[in-house]
């Protein structure tokens, strides 16, 4: 009996030791049950043993949808109102909608061990934008959007609007990921990847542009030189960086993970940002941005001896956008009006006149209106969901869906003095009319006709639904 019971064990052992054997990767590309990392934080490496060298091409295409509510402010002036104006609600102005078709192509190029360059080049093979109706806006459109200076009785736009459609490429983008932690490697660790990427504009810069112009005027005229008809543009003209750090922790077959993102851009000198030497001006840059994500991938599937493996990713982002100049909703159609508030420049200081007074510095710029226009702070939000199947040693694919729902904020909120200077003789307007006390100084991008509180546009309701799909093959 005891002989026997000893052979069972023996038996017992060896089948422990099979099983573990064959539960060990047969290749390093092998996808690891309980170890292998999260999409998220997957970096193409070299050096490794029995793997010296990393290469992902990427080829994916986006599919986006876009619409919002265009809303404008409503003011009256009557007596007995403590300010002399009341701004009681908003009107519905237009509905905006956009559509965008986008091919993605780039490489993941391993460098070091955990240490991986990434190329990325979107195409947009198409982006269309208009206005619309919003519930019988259309009808009343010219008496909302009736310029009262003008002469020729222009209004700011009229509604319907279409922009062109557009295409080309806006940026490369070039970084670098970094696992400092990597969980296949150390399980006592999480993976930790921190990450920057640079994006060069290269695409010819946005100029606003009207698709059916009226009076023979230009689709995209210039606003120094209204005749002259400009590209449209396909790129936003920002040199752009991004910084990142993203955590996570494989439990089982579920891995959670969280990380920040933070987006700083930088107007090339060659777009409408760049027309004017800013003086004594309130600040003129992008928004930047700020996004906290929290995710979990889930993995059903996984056959290692045939390279195959299902993943899925659920996660939430949240992002703000601080204050700054946007190419909002309204770029195109603001920035081609031909209503005389905004045709006309501004000059881009003041400076002292004969009697003391301030007067138009004649020295100075001329500053043109181009649609960019100051928006304020806001939040948007996103759910997504993607799948990963991982059909072989070399190929996987990749298909998701995101929304995204952006708060209600203003787009044309541009200030109308710097109060952070105060030069008499830089002044202006920017007196107090009884006390004449200096207020600051011009802000050459002001517009009453939009700017001022009772005439500034707004954007509510704002939803992006988008939908992808992409391969990557590894060698």
């Amino acid at each position: 009996m005891t002989r026997r019971l000893g052979v069972v064990a023996v038996i017992a052992l060896i089948g422990a030791a099979r099983s573990a054997w064959a539960d060990e990767p047969i290749s390093v590309r092998e996808p690891r049950l309980m170890s292998e990392t999260a999409e998220i934080t997957t970096v193409a490496d070299a050096f490794d043993k029995d793997d010296p060298f990393d290469l992902n091409l990427v080829v994916g295409f986006t599919q986006s949808w876009e619409h919002a509510k265009i809303r404008r402010e409503t003011q009256l002036n009557q007596a007995g109102l403590a300010s002399g104006g009341f701004i009681p609600a908003s009107e519905n102005v237009a509905s905006y909608s956009s559509t965008t078709s986008m091919l993605l192509v780039g490489a993941d190029v391993g460098i070091y061990q955990d240490l991986a360059l990434v190329l990325r080049v979107p195409v947009v093979l198409s982006w269309s934008q208009e206005l619309g109706d919003l519930d019988g806006s259309s009808a009343v459109a010219a008496q909302r959007l009736v310029d009262p200076s003008d002469p020729a009785g222009n209004s700011l736009f009229s509604v319907p609007f279409t922009s062109p459609t557009r295409s080309g490429i806006d940026y490369i983008a070039a970084g670098l990921d970094w696992a400092i932690y990597n969980q296949q490697r150390d399980e006592t660790k999480p993976t930790w990847v921190i990450g920057i990427e640079g994006r060069l504009s290269v695409g010819t810069p946005l100029h606003a542009c009207n698709r059916n112009p009226t009076g023979g005027t230009p689709q995209c005229p210039d606003p120094s030189k209204p005749t002259v008809n400009r590209d449209p543009g396909i790129s936003r003209g920002m040199d752009t960086i991004i910084g990142k750090s993203v955590w996570s922790r494989r439990f089982g077959y579920v891995e959670p993970y969280s990380g920040f993102w933070v987006q700083a851009e930088f107007p090339q000198d060659r777009s409408d940002f760049g027309q004017w030497n800013p003086q004594n001006n309130l600040d003129r840059t992008p928004p930047v941005l700020g996004s906290f994500a929290l995710g979990l991938e889930v993995v059903p599937y996984e056959q290692r001896e045939q390279f195959q493996r299902l993943s899925a990713d659920l996660r939430f982002k949240g992002t703000y956008h601080s204050p700054g100049r946007e190419y909002s909703e309204l770029f195109d159609a603001l920035g081609s009006s031909p209503a005389q508030s905004l045709r006309t420049p501004n000059p881009a200081s003041y400076a002292a006149g004969a009697t003391g007074t301030s007067v138009a510095d004649p020295r100075s710029e001329n500053v043109y209106f181009t649609g960019i226009t100051e928006q304020q702070a806001f939040g948007s939000f996103t759910v997504s969901a993607s799948g990963t199947w991982q059909a072989g040693e070399y190929i996987k694919f990749t298909l998701g869906s995101a929304l995204t729902y952006s708060q209600p904020h203003l787009v044309t909120a541009a200030d109308t003095c710097n109060p952070s200077v105060s030069l008499p003789e830089q002044s202006g307007p920017c007196r107090d009319v009884l006390s004449q006390r200096v207020q600051g100084v011009p802000n050459p991008d002001h517009r009453d006709i939009i700017d001022l509180p009772g005439h500034r546009f707004s954007v509510d309701d704002t939803t992006v639904v988008d939908l992808w799909v992409m391969g990557i093959v590894m060698f």
